[in-house]
C-alpha cells in the first residue's frame, strides 16, 4: 500500500520524459561497443579456462614425487626423444598418433591436370590466333615430346623395359593437394553419412566422395591415411652412417630384392587400398594404360611412380621453377607427399623386378660378357641405361624399398644415379659439339687421363666418351638433323661447364624437394648462379673440401661405385650396338638438356573487339556451321561450340569433351558473344567473370552496352595462376553440374 502511494507521489513530481531519439549512426556507434563488449568477455572467459586448464595439468605433470624426476639430467639427454606423431581430429576434437585399428587421415583433394604438358620451351607464351594465318600447333609442348619418345621407345625395345624408362602424367597425371587438416577414417565415414542424409542443396556429389572439410569448408573428395610412426623431424633413420658406398649398394640391392608382403588386414591396409582405387579413378583410363598388353602390371606399376613424379613437378613448378627461395613458399606447408609416398611405396613393393632386369644391377656392377646383354633378331633389347630418364630411375628405387627410407641410402641411391646423369650430360654435349671440336677435346682429355682425381675431370670423362661412341654410328649419321642439333656457338671450358650443370639441375631440384618431405630437412636459399652447389651440397653429393673451391666444378660431385672409364665403356657399348642398325632413331633417343619453361595460357590481344571480329563468325572446324555460342579455349586456342547439339560425341557436348581432351576434366573457355570466362572441372562449371573491362574497369557480360572493352592483365594472371595452382575449386564458389550439356 505505502509502496504504491510513493510511486504515484514521484510520478506527480517527475512527469515522464520521452525516450531519447537515437540516430542511426549513434546506434551503429552502440551495437559496435556493445559487440566489443561482449567479445572481450568472451576471451576473458576463454583465457580464464585455458589458465585453469593449465595449472591442472602442471600440477599433475610436475608432481615433485614422481621418481622420473630423480633420474640425472646426462641421462635423459644423451639419446633424443623420438616422438610419436599427433594428429588432430577436426570432427571429434581428439588427438592422438595414427594406428592400425583407428588410422588417422589427410583431407585431400585428388584431381587430374595436364598442365605438367602445358609446358613449351619457349619463355614467351603463344598468342591466341586471331587471323587465319595464325596457328598453334601442340607437338612442341612437353606432352607432346615425351608421348613420342616413348612410342618410339616401344618401337625399337622391350615392352616392359620401356615402361621402366620414363614417367608418364604429363597429360592426365593425379595432383594431389590438402587443406593441412586431419581426421579419423571413422569420423569422416560417419560425417559422409550425415552429408548424404542432408537435404540441403550441396554443391558438390556426396555420392562421388565429394565433401568439406569440416573445419575450413575447402572442398575435398578423398583422405590419405597417416602411416603410423615418428615424426619426420626426429626420424632415428636420419643419422649419418660411417658404412662405405659399396657396402650401401649391396644393402640397397638386398632390401629391393626382398619381396613386399601384403600388409595384414587392418582398417589401416583397407584405407590404403581404398586411396589408391581413388588415384586410379581420378584419371581417365587412356592416361594410365601404356603398355602393349592390354591389363598388364607393368602399367599400374608406371602410374604408382609417375604419380610421385607429377606431384613434385608440380610442387616445383608452383616454387617458381627452382628452389633458389628455399623453403619460402605456400605450396611446401600444406603438403602432403610424405603420406603420398607412404601409399604409393605400399603398393609398388607388390610388385617385384626381377633383379636380373632391375636397372640398379646395370648402375652399380659391370657386365663379365658386354655380348650377351646384346637382343637378338626376334627378340627386343632392353632400353640402354644411356637412355633411362633418371628421375623416374630415382623414384622406381626409393619407392621399391622399404618404409621409411634410411637416409644413408637415400644418398646412396642419389650418388649413384648422378653418376650417370652426368655421363648423360657428357654424351648430349658430344653430340653438341661439331667433328672439329670432339677431336681436340678427346686428345685433349686424354692427355689428362693419368692424372690424379681423372674420374672427377669432365675433360677426361668427356674424351672418354668421345672416343666410346665413335666405334659406333652415333657420330656418322649426320646430315641434316646434325645441323639442327649442333650448337653454332664455340665451346668454351666456362660454356661446357655451365652446359653440364643446366643439364643436372633439374634432377638436384627434384631430388631435394623429395628430400625434404622425406626426412624433414629444410631449403636452403640461394642465388640462381650457386643453386647447382648448394643443392648438391644438401643432397650430400659434394664432398667438404671441394664446398669451398672457386670456381665450382660439376665433375666434383662425381662418386663413382666402380671405376668410372669401365662403367662408362659398358654403357656406351649398348648405345653403339643400337646404332649399328638404328643410326638416326639412337640419336633421336638420347636424353636432351631439360628446356621446359612455366606454363601459361594463351596470351591475349588489348582490344576486346580484335577477339570477337575473327572468331563471331568463324564456322565450326567439326559442323561447319557459325555456333550460335561460339567459345575459345585459353589453354590450346581450340575453336569450340557451347552447348552445340551439332557437335555432341557419345552423349558429350564440345566443351565438355574437350575439356577432357586438352585438360583431363579441366576446361578454361571464353565465351565470345558474352566476354565472360566459364571454367569446366570434372562434372561442375562455374562462371569465372571476364579479363575484358571498360575504360571504368567494370565488365560488360553479354556484350550488352557495347563500351569498349580492353585486357586487365591483373585480372588474367589470377586466372593462370588459380590454374597452375590447381585452385579453381577451392577459390570459385557457384558451381552447378553441367550434365555434359555445354
Amino acid at each position: 500500500m505505502n509502496k504504491r502511494i510513493i510511486e504515484e507521489i514521484c510520478r506527480k513530481v517527475t512527469p515522464p520524459v520521452p525516450p531519447k531519439k537515437v540516430t542511426a549512426a549513434e546506434k551503429k556507434t552502440l551495437d559496435k561497443e556493445e559487440r566489443r563488449q561482449k567479445a572481450r568477455e568472451r576471451q576473458q572467459k576463454l583465457l580464464a579456462e585455458f589458465a585453469s586448464r593449465q595449472k591442472s595439468f602442471m600440477e599433475t605433470a610436475m608432481d615433485v614425487d614422481s621418481p622420473e624426476s630423480d633420474i640425472p639430467m646426462e641421462i635423459t639427454t644423451a639419446e633424443p626423444q623420438v616422438s610419436e606423431a599427433v594428429y588432430d581430429c577436426v570432427i571429434c576434437g581428439q588427438s592422438g598418433p595414427s594406428s592400425e585399428d583407428r588410422p588417422t587421415g589427410l583431407v585431400v583433394l585428388l584431381q587430374a591436370s595436364s598442365v605438367l604438358g602445358q609446358c613449351r620451351d619457349n619463355i614467351e607464351p603463344k598468342k591466341l590466333p586471331i587471323t587465319e594465318e595464325e596457328q598453334i600447333y601442340p607437338w612442341d609442348t612437353c606432352a607432346a615430346v615425351h608421348d613420342v619418345r616413348l612410342s618410339l621407345l616401344q618401337r625399337y625395345f622391350k615392352d616392359s623395359s620401356c615402361l621402366l624408362a620414363v614417367s608418364i602424367g604429363w597429360e592426365g597425371g593425379v595432383y594431389v593437394q590438402t587443406c593441412g587438416h586431419t581426421l579419423h577414417i571413422d569420423c569422416h565415414k560417419s560425417y559422409m553419412e550425415s552429408l548424404r542424409n542432408d537435404q540441403v542443396l550441396q554443391g558438390f556429389s556426396v555420392d562421388k566422395g565429394e565433401f568439406t572439410c569440416p573445419l575450413c569448408r575447402q572442398f575435398a573428395n578423398s583422405v590419405l591415411p597417416c602411416y603410423p610412426g615418428s615424426n619426420v623431424e626426429n626420424n632415428p633413420w636420419q643419422r649419418p652412417s660411417s658404412k662405405s658406398i659399396q657396402d650401401l649398394i649391396k644393402e640397397v640391392e638386398e632390401l629391393q630384392g626382398r619381396p613386399g608382403a601384403f600388409p595384414s588386414e587392418t582398417n589401416l591396409s583397407k584405407e590404403m587400398e581404398s586411396v589408391m582405387k581413388d588415384i586410379k579413378n581420378t584419371t581417365q583410363k587412356k592416361y594410365r594404360d601404356y603398355s602393349k598388353t592390354p591389363g598388364s602390371p607393368d602399367n599400374d606399376f608406371l602410374f604408382m611412380y609417375s604419380v610421385a613424379r607429377t606431384n613434385l613437378e608440380l610442387e616445383l613448378i608452383h616454387r617458381g621453377g627452382n628452389l633458389c627461395s628455399g623453403g619460402a613458399s605456400t605450396a611446401g606447408k600444406r603438403s602432403c607427399l610424405n603420406q603420398l609416398f607412404h601409399v604409393l611405396a605400399l603398393h609398388m613393393r607388390l610388385y617385384s623386378i626381377d633383379s636380373e632386369y632391375n636397372p640398379w644391377r646395370k648402375l652399380t656392377q659391370l657386365v663379365e660378357e658386354m655380348n650377351s646383354q646384346l637382343g637378338n633378331e626376334e627378340q627386343q633389347p632392353e632400353v640402354p641405361i644411356l637412355y633411362h630418364d633418371v628421375t623416374s630411375l630415382l623414384l622406381i628405387q626409393i619407392l621399391m624399398m622399404p618404409q621409411p627410407l634410411r637416409k644413408d641410402h637415400f644418398t646412396c641411391i642419389v650418388k649413384v644415379l648422378f653418376t650417370l646423369l652426368y655421363t648423360q650430360a657428357l654424351v648430349a654435349l658430344s653430340v653438341k659439339c661439331n667433328e672439329e671440336d670432339r677431336s681436340a677435346w678427346k686428345h685433349t682429355g686424354a692427355l689428362k687421363k693419368n692424372i690424379c682425381d681423372a674420374e672427377k675431370s669432365y675433360e677426361v670423362l668427356l674424351s672418354f666418351v668421345i672416343s666410346e661412341l665413335s666405334k659406333g654410328k652415333l657420330y656418322h649419321e649426320e646430315g641434316t638433323q646434325e645441323c639442327a642439333m649442333v650448337s653454332p656457338v664455340a665451346w668454351s671450358s666456362e660454356s661446357m661447364e655451365k652446359y653440364l650443370q643446366d643439364f643436372c639441375l633439374p634432377f638436384l631440384r627434384i631430388t631435394s624437394l623429395l628430400q625434404h618431405h622425406l626426412f624433414g630437412e629444410d631449403l636452403p636459399s640461394c642465388q640462381e648462379e650457386e643453386e647447382f652447389s648448394v643443392l648438391s651440397s644438401c643432397l650430400g653429393l659434394l664432398p667438404t673440401f671441394y664446398q669451398t673451391e672457386h670456381p665450382f666444378i660439376s665433375a666434383s660431385c662425381l662418386d663413382w661405385p666402380v671405376p668410372a672409364f669401365d662403367i662408362i665403356s659398358q654403357w656406351c657399348f649398348e648405345i653403339n650396338s643400337f646404332t649399328e642398325r638404328h643410326a638416326e632413331q639412337g640419336k633421336a633417343l638420347l636424353i636432351q638438356e631439360s628446356r621446359w619453361k612455366l606454363p601459361h595460357l594463351l596470351q591475349l590481344p588489348e582490344n576486346y573487339n580484335t577477339i570477337f571480329q575473327y572468331y563471331h563468325r568463324k564456322t565450326c572446324s567439326v559442323c561447319t556451321k557459325v555456333p550460335k555460342d561460339p567459345a575459345v579455349c585459353l589453354v590450346c586456342g581450340t575453336f569450340v561450340c557451347l552447348k552445340g547439339l551439332c557437335c555432341k560425341q557419345q552423349s558429350y557436348c564440345e566443351c565438355v569433351l574437350h575439356s577432357q581432351n586438352c585438360g583431363a576434366g579441366t576446361g578454361i573457355f571464353l565465351l565470345i558473344n558474352a566476354s565472360v570466362i566459364i571454367i569446366i572441372r570434372g562434372h561442375r562449371f562455374c562462371l569465372w567473370g571476364s579479363v575484358y573491362l571498360d575504360a571504368h574497369g567494370e565488365e560488360d557480360r553479354d556484350l550488352r552496352r557495347g563500351k569498349p572493352l580492353y585486357i586487365c592483365k591483373e585480372r588474367y594472371k589470377v586466372l593462370e595462376q588459380q590454374w597452375i595452382s590447381h585452385t579453381f575449386d577451392h577459390i570459385n564458389k557457384r558451381w552447378g553440374p553441367h550434365y555434359n550439356g555445354l
